[in-house]
């Protein structure tokens, strides 16, 4: 994966375009989920996704001036969720957009396309949500519920200040340990198997 000029963060002959660089905020794994994403949703309709103006991570303060809209500032109501009860301080959600090679918005059939897509990967598409669907939220966090991840909004910068944005030097080692001893492992046992046979 190599980053483009124009924001765009290309996945071998696939697009997530970015011109707001909202990807390399956000947690890696759901980073991971949203290219995986773009390249089923390319093959299966030829468009491309793109990410919307703060459609990545935001901060506590960013989250709470969009969770006043409608409530104590002008304009309408944008979301449910204030400060860490949201997925994208957690940098777990990004918005996107359904768009073609011009770059026009495609219709609402083609954020449900994504959304299939986007739940057979194991995340949460925001067109399911009861009674405020937000067909252009996708969120990926299996197994964790906002409660877990925000135990207190009290401390919301010190749970934003948490976030891990790449892939856990851990993690990578841990899997080349399993991996070295599934296969050695593996010889081992082999080997010592022979050895019965032999005598």
């Amino acid at each position: 994966m190599a980053a483009s000029g124009g924001g765009a963060v290309r996945c071998s002959h696939v697009a997530l375009l970015d011109p707001n660089n909202v990807l390399p905020y956000v947690q890696w794994q759901t980073r991971d989920r949203a290219l995986t994403l773009a390249r089923k949703f390319q093959a299966a309709t030829g468009l491309n996704l793109r990410t919307r103006p703060k459609g990545g991570r935001r901060t506590c303060a960013q989250q709470n001036a969009i969770y006043a809209q409608g409530r104590t500032e002008p304009g309408d109501v944008v979301t449910h969720a204030s400060g860490c009860l949201s997925w994208h301080v957690l940098g777990r959600a990004l918005d996107l957009d359904p768009v073609d090679a011009s770059g026009r918005l495609q219709p609402g059939s083609a954020y449900a396309w994504a959304g299939s897509i986007w739940k057979a990967l194991g995340g949460k598409w925001g067109g399911d949500f009861p009674g405020f669907p937000d067909i252009g939220h996708f969120e990926y966090h299996p197994g964790l519920t906002i409660e877990q991840a925000c135990p207190n909004p009290t401390y919301c910068s010190a749970i934003e200040a948490s976030i891990q944005t790449t892939m856990p030097f851990g993690y990578g080692v841990w899997l080349g340990m399993v991996t070295t001893a599934l296969v050695g492992g593996a010889a081992y046992g082999s080997w010592k198997l022979w050895q019965r046979w032999r005598s």
